[in-house]
């Protein structure tokens, strides 16, 4: 018998909450081969289409050149660097009104974080992530910066072979904490705002262990600490390189497109781990310069993701939902 998720605030029940809503639910259980098929089928209609009737959308234009462009079977054979340089040009031509999206203004935002402040959780995303029913409770100013109403995930498209999705970071401050994306490759592109990222990789060799050992700190390499500010292109991390281990802070509201390939999935090697740095190694000595000791942890209670709307062009998987 399956057990309801009891986590909150997960970033693969983020990205798979629409995925597992009942009117495509049955996808899981179809072989990867005829899902693969689907999608392809799905993306030569696109194509078709567009043709008779005009140029494509950007956002639907990336959807059908990211299906052409990734392997079969990502989670066997992981998209790399040459499949990213071929995709990253039309992330690039991608802007947030291709997705009926805008920056929100300062005035407009104070008024909706008032009525968020009010809303109480709704449906299927909520019961995933455990949002509590209000968001009125004890916490500091400090902690409630990640609460639910501050980050919403929108999805595009869910596959077995790659997911698209848009985190909305809608307050400054607000942080998705240190985590990974084991076996995973993720190409991203700021559409809006500017965000500090803070990204490492593991110093050792063990591709095989994602995380840490319990109450065992590991070396990490860092490999990036910067704000990144829109317009900026876009970046990818791979399984072993590039950041695979980061966390993103709002330095402002900001919007990131999402691209995972394969996407997260318990059970499968591919579970998210959530990560904390600590000053000292498991001998008492400080990292070397230029690297940090990491230490897993528990998702972070107040770190929750809520579903967001999506009113721009639909395709792939979000042509069902």
């Amino acid at each position: 018998r399956r057990r309801a998720p009891t986590v909150r605030g997960r970033m693969h029940a983020a990205v798979v909450a629409v995925a597992r809503a009942p009117r495509i639910s049955h996808l899981a259980s179809v072989a990867s081969v005829s899902i693969r098929g689907e999608e392809r089928a799905r993306a030569r209609a696109t194509l078709t289409r567009a043709a008779s009737s005009g140029p494509m959308e950007p956002i639907v234009e990336l959807y059908a050149r990211v299906d052409e462009t990734l392997p079969a079977d990502p989670a066997s054979t992981p998209a790399d660097e040459s499949h990213f340089r071929a995709i990253a040009p039309y992330m690039n031509a991608v802007e947030p009104r291709h997705l009926a999206m805008e920056p929100p203004s300062t005035s407009r935002r104070s008024s909706e974080d008032s009525e968020d402040s009010a809303r109480p959780a709704q449906g299927f995303f909520s019961q995933l992530l455990g949002r509590a029913k209000s968001s009125s409770s004890s916490r500091s100013p400090s902690r409630s910066r990640s609460r639910a109403s501050g980050i919403d995930c929108i999805n595009l498209h869910h596959s077995n072979r790659f997911s698209m999705c848009v985190f909305r970071f809608n307050e400054e401050g607000t942080v998705i904490p240190l985590h990974n994306h084991p076996h995973m490759t993720v190409m991203s592109k700021l559409l809006y705002g500017s965000l500090r990222v803070r990204a490492f990789d593991w110093a050792d060799d063990d591709d095989g262990n994602p995380g840490t050992a319990p109450n065992v700190p590991r070396l990490a390499r860092m490999v990036r600490d910067e704000r990144v500010a829109a317009p900026a292109n876009a970046f990818a991390l791979y399984p072993r390189s590039c950041g695979n281990i980061h966390v993103f802070t709002a330095v402002e509201p900001s919007a990131v497109l999402d691209i995972l390939s394969p996407p997260y999935a318990i059970g499968c090697g591919r579970d998210c781990h959530y990560f904390e740095e600590v000053p000292f190694g498991p001998d008492g000595g400080r990292a070397p310069p230029g690297h940090a000791w990491l230490l897993e942890v528990d998702c972070p209670d107040d770190f929750q993701v809520e579903s967001g709307e999506y009113h721009g062009p639909r395709f792939g998987s979000g042509r069902y939902d």
